[in-house]
């Protein structure tokens, strides 16, 4: 990937982070009023979320994996399975929408790591580097006791205290973050990026 920076990395940035928030609420909704299990309208989305394979039947470039060498030609998504989970437990939901959130982050974090805008030293950047290491860490945060907190988010505060705490709720634990406070940390980013032409780098700010 060639490595951008100034303008153009701020617009790719804010055009990333403004994708997430446009799919979002479809796949939110999707989660929060499923389907009846066993109506029709249950039964058409399965046939709706299989999806066409570029056909190639060679083996894998992994020649000596005995176990799969080659990948399965028709993988299937099961829906059914899915939309049942949600309906027989609510804690399911709290759990999808934790995963479909989570998701939008990483990405988002990805291209600032890629890009070397996660460095930036705005404590709101700094927060998001913190919600990404829980995020990968189980979904909960790792943090020295003692750390000097520099990541903040709109009265939310990232340090020592939250080591082990769950970084959204995940139907079992409270979590630091809602998830309204998940999607308006990317709405701030995509406001501050709009107006940050050229970024600057702190270094590591921890």
């Amino acid at each position: 990937m060639n490595k951008l920076s100034g303008e153009e990395v701020c617009q790719r940035a804010v055009k990333l982070i403004e994708e997430q928030l446009q799919v979002l609420p479809m796949a939110m909704a999707s989660i929060l009023k499923p389907p009846p299990v066993n109506d029709s309208s249950a039964h058409q989305m399965t046939d709706l979320v299989q999806f066409l394979r570029r056909r190639n039947l060679e083996e894998t470039g992994s020649g000596g994996n005995l176990v799969a060498r080659k990948a399965d030609p028709e993988p299937m998504l099961d829906f059914d399975a899915s939309n049942r989970a949600l309906h027989e437990n609510r804690s399911v939901k709290t759990n999808y929408l934790r995963v479909v959130i989570s998701n939008a982050l990483l990405t988002v974090g990805l291209f600032f790591k890629e890009h070397g805008m996660a460095e930036m030293r705005t404590p709101e950047i700094q927060f998001l580097e913190h919600v990404l290491d829980g995020i990968l860490n189980q979904n909960t945060f790792s943090l020295k006791q003692g750390y000097m907190p520099i990541a903040t988010f709109d009265g939310l505060v990232i340090d020592g205290s939250v080591d082990g705490q769950a970084v959204l709720d995940d139907g079992t634990r409270e979590g630091l973050l809602e998830f309204g406070d998940a999607i308006a940390l990317l709405r701030w980013l995509s406001r501050y990026l709009r107006g940050e032409k050229n970024y600057v780098s702190g270094g590591d700010a921890g």
